[in-house]
């Protein structure tokens, strides 16, 4: 699936290019835009001359032309929203069905890291799913008075106990701790 989108980017790409350049030659110059409207015009007065078998071979090479480009843009929206679809789920098996988990879900284990371990002033998450697995990153800001190793690695701890035991699965996680801050915390907190 992932050559076949490729070589889709591909072609639209280069058919987005071709529409391009064409629009811009034709709009500097009428008289390319005359020879351009011609040449159409003659195209389809000859595709509709006849029932000759060179006219039958160009009506079916442009039909088929015109199927493979509706076809590539149906693909590539299809593609897109199915990409789009599991990139912000989780998809578990049961028994009974597929269970779709929406990663927002899974992102509220900031509020539980916060409160579960000391020394993090603030956490925002962030997960991905892709086809290798879940990608969890973490920023967070942490206090001063507390080793940043040792919370960073509580952290982590936290993440993963938190969205394996709230999944139901057992597949490695690696969450990244991305720590954007360091911050003091007043005399009054520390109480």
């Amino acid at each position: 699936m992932k050559y076949f989108n490729t070589i889709l980017i591909v072609i639209t790409t280069i058919l987005f290019l071709a529409a391009g350049i064409f629009g811009l030659s034709i709009s500097f110059n009428i008289e390319g835009n005359q020879m351009a409207l011609k040449v159409f015009q003659n195209m389809i007065n000859y595709m509709m001359s006849g029932e000759t078998a060179k006219v039958l071979a160009i009506r079916i090479t442009v039909f088929s032309f015109s199927l493979l480009l509706v076809l590539i843009g149906i693909f590539t929206i299809w593609g897109n929203m199915q990409k789009r679809l599991s990139e912000r789920t989780v998809i578990l098996q049961s028994p009974m069905g597929e269970i779709l988990v929406s990663l927002n879900a899974i992102e509220d284990f900031s509020r539980v890291v916060r409160n579960q371990v000391d020394g993090v002033k603030d956490i925002k998450g962030r997960v991905i799913s892709t086809r290798k697995g879940m990608k969890v990153s973490a920023y967070v800001t942490l206090y001063s008075d507390h080793s940043v190793a040792d919370v960073t690695q509580e952290i982590q701890k936290a993440i993963i106990q938190y969205i394996q035991f709230t999944l139901g699965i057992s597949t490695e996680i690696k969450p990244n701790i991305i720590v954007n801050k360091i911050a003091y915390r007043p005399k009054e907190e520390k109480k």
